[in-house]
């Protein structure tokens, strides 16, 4: 009786060491037929009402991470021009969850002045969680800047020295900021390399650059030149200009005197004609002097200089005199043919022995 009592109290305590192992085991692994469990993710940016300019685009859409039981987390962001997401203009599936406790994706390009809400929701083991809460963000509205026109110097014009460039300014659509114009000559239609840059500030109406005086000429004598408009606080860019190719010549003597006294001598439209039809004879030095009525001032005048370079550009004194009033810059000269003097204020220009004389007046 004592040794049968001992094997089945050995048998039922092996029984019972399986039966728990068995237990622990069973616990280790979920149930076949159960999911696992996906919180909603959290929207962070944009945050709603954030108005986004469409110079920042691309936007991109910021949640934080979902909690996944199982599975490895996919995440679904939406994008619609309506809060009940029945327009959807974007959407971006299978995003891998980020590492860092957040998750990102970058959209395309939206359509600019209009309102966007967005949601996000997780996928993982089989479950599909509920969106997130939709958030609401506007882009602004689009910045357009239209290429400038050449004014100055056209295509096919010959400058005596370095020009002046000027372009009607770009028109403008949007949200536009403060708006500079950069200008670019090269000797090449490519633009490299590039001989010569300036940006100068937006003028009302047309914009121009006007060389430093001291330029050097350039390497060759055919030039290009172009010039772009952009908005600096927006950083928007417009396209280049129309290409313009002009003709470098060595600075007349009268525009050498212009540059001296700080003129330009063409500001607005250019004269036809090419130089070398007349000759400047003496007291064309620049100096400031004070007429016989007592007006102190810089002698040569601008518009003395431009009559001569009229002359020297082929035109008779009259014919010079008229095309100043008919272009914009207007004259006060006379011209007397008895005498072949044209008189101005403080001064006149005097033909003596086939070249032209800088007088000045000694009284009324």
């Amino acid at each position: 009786m004592k040794s049968r009592w001992c094997l089945v109290s050995v048998v039922s305590v092996a029984a019972l060491a399986a039966a728990c192992s068995n237990n622990n085991n069973s616990s280790s692994t979920a149930p076949s037929g159960l999911t696992g469990s996906v919180t909603a993710p959290k929207p962070l940016q944009p945050s709603t009402g954030a108005v986004v300019r469409f110079v920042d685009q691309p936007v991109m859409l910021i949640v934080q991470n979902a909690v996944a039981t199982q599975g490895t987390p996919a995440y679904t962001f939406e994008v619609s021009t309506d809060s009940a997401f029945s327009d959807k203009v974007q959407v971006k599936d299978n995003v891998t969850a980020g590492t860092s406790g957040q998750t990102a994706v970058k959209l395309d390009a939206l359509t600019g002045n209009k309102d966007y809400y967005w949601h996000a929701r997780v996928s993982s083991g089989g479950t599909t969680g509920q969106f997130g809460g939709t958030y609401k963000f506007t882009v602004g509205p689009a910045i357009q800047l239209d290429a400038p026109t050449p004014i100055l110097p056209l295509n096919g014009s010959t400058s005596a020295g370095w020009p002046i460039f000027r372009v009607a300014d770009s028109g403008k659509s949007g949200p536009v900021g403060v708006v500079q114009y950069k200008f670019e000559i090269s000797t090449s239609a490519t633009f490299s390399p590039i001989l010569l840059t300036g940006t100068v500030p937006e003028a009302a109406g047309q914009t121009t650059f006007v060389p430093a005086a001291n330029q050097p000429p350039p390497p060759q004598n055919s030039l290009f030149w172009r010039a772009t408009a952009v908005d600096v606080t927006n950083n928007v860019t417009s396209s280049p200009s129309a290409t313009q190719t002009f003709t470098y010549a060595a600075p007349t003597r009268q525009a050498q005197l212009a540059v001296q006294a700080g003129y330009v001598l063409w500001p607005g439209v250019q004269p036809p004609g090419q130089t070398g039809n007349a000759t400047l004879g003496g007291n064309w030095d620049v100096a400031v002097i004070v007429s016989f009525d007592g007006v102190r001032h810089t002698k040569p005048t601008l518009e003395e200089l431009q009559v001569f370079d009229l002359l020297d550009r082929g035109m008779d004194p009259n014919s010079a005199l008229a095309w100043l009033n008919a272009n914009g810059y207007g004259t006060t000269g006379v011209y007397y043919s008895d005498v072949k003097v044209i008189g101005f204020p403080f001064e006149y220009m005097a033909l003596v022995d086939g070249s032209w004389q800088l007088v000045v007046r000694v009284g009324g």
